[in-house]
């Protein structure tokens, strides 16, 4: 994964789709970001 960055300054990542399938995630899915104390970052299906 490589991070990128956006004309607006936004950047992101793009995920490997095994990653996505791994999941079960889906397009449209709303994914949050977790960074625990060490600085380490969880990724996670938004719960509805």
């Amino acid at each position: 994964m490589k991070l990128q960055q956006m004309k607006q300054g936004q950047y992101f990542i793009t995920l490997p789709s095994q990653i996505v399938r791994a999941k079960g995630w889906s397009k449209g899915d709303q994914i949050i970001a977790i960074i625990d104390k060490n600085g380490d970052i969880t990724l996670k299906k938004k719960e509805e």
